[in-house]
């Protein structure tokens, strides 16, 4: 039976278990009174030196056999080790999908549009810096929610009016299935599955006007396109061409180039601004680099690109583009590069805007 004194703590190890010796003070210990014993009884010093280290050899050899199983217990029993450097988790899906399309819609949206969102997201889309005057929040995307966190005085929307109130709109999980029915506009989507984030335009005439007036538009853009590319004012290689040919190249783009080329001959280096996740038909490409179509370098070429940029930036309304400015291209010589902003306007080329 165990016994404690009053008044002395008692010591206990890191577990609170008794404090006992270690595995290496017992063995030194018992190692010493062996030797001790033994050494009186060997005749020779040198046989005893040879049986000392023999011991010490096994011992070494059964402290290390101790601390190993000691480390493979507490390694099997205990919590799991935490991460090198203390470095956090990563993301979930869904945290990545929200982040990327809140970063895309900062980057690539028209800032003059209202957004409807879930208040997951519009507090996303608040840390990238969209105002939340433009920010409405779907009321029905989580149960109770009626206004999203950084967005204070915003009225709420449902998911089914939220089409015909917002110009945007962004959401995932079950919010995500309903809009698709009442805004098939797909501008762009991130992740996948039960993760995906979907940005859509809305369908302020319903989504069956939405669908014909996209269709009529894809036409449109086929009929400019193959127009532009009868002009001898506009270079485009091949692969230019047949994005021209397919309407894969926004409305307000086609215009921009028709009215350039009127000025002066320009060379299409290439079309860009693909939405991600959806096929560039459904969100046609919005940003195009041009350049000097007779190559020219020199304070000559220099005016043209200059005379060629003040006049985009003069543009208005649905013309004016979000990003504009100069860009130096392979083999030195300077381009122009030219960039619109989401959503693309439908029946600028036939004169039919909703």
């Amino acid at each position: 039976m165990e016994m404690e004194f009053a008044g002395t703590p008692r010591q206990t190890g890191q577990a609170g278990r008794p404090d006992v010796p270690s595995w290496g003070r017992v063995l030194a210990t018992t190692i010493s009174l062996w030797t001790s014993r033994r050494l009186s009884r060997l005749r020779r010093p040198r046989s005893a030196l040879i049986a000392a280290i023999c011991v010490l050899a096994v011992a070494a050899a059964a402290v290390v056999a101790v601390r190993l199983a000691g480390t493979s217990s507490r390694a099997a029993d205990g919590p799991p080790a935490a991460s090198p450097h203390g470095a956090p988790a990563p993301p979930a899906a869904s945290e990545v999908a929200r982040a990327q399309a809140a970063a895309w819609i900062a980057a690539q949206v028209n800032s003059n549009t209202t957004i409807a969102c879930e208040p997951v997201l519009c507090t996303a889309l608040g840390v990238r810096g969209v105002a939340s005057t433009r920010l409405v929040p779907l009321s029905d995307s989580a149960p109770g929610a009626s206004s999203a966190p950084g967005a204070p005085g915003a009225s709420s929307a449902s998911a089914a009016s939220a089409a015909t109130t917002a110009d945007v709109i962004v959401a995932s999980g079950s919010a995500r299935a309903a809009l698709g029915r009442e805004a098939p506009g797909l501008l762009a989507s991130f992740g996948s599955g039960d993760n995906a984030v979907d940005v859509r335009a809305a369908a302020p005439g319903g989504a069956a006007a939405y669908q014909a007036a996209v269709k009529a538009d894809l036409a449109a853009r086929q009929s400019g396109g193959g127009q532009l590319l009868k002009s001898k004012r506009i270079q485009v290689g091949a692969q230019g061409a047949a994005q021209l040919q397919a309407g894969q190249v926004d409305s307000r783009l086609l215009i921009m180039l028709a009215m350039l080329a009127s000025q002066h001959p320009w060379r299409v280096v290439a079309f860009g601004g693909a939405s991600p996740g959806v096929p560039a038909a459904g969100a046609p490409l919005r940003q195009v680099t041009i350049a000097d179509a007779n190559g020219r370098a020199g304070p000559a070429g220099a005016a043209d690109l200059a005379r060629a940029l003040a006049m985009v930036r003069a543009q208005q309304g649905p013309y004016q583009p979000a990003h504009v400015g100069t860009v130096r291209l392979n083999g030195g010589q300077q381009g122009l590069s030219i960039d619109f902003a989401a959503p693309a306007p439908l029946g600028l080329l036939s004169g039919d805007v909703p």
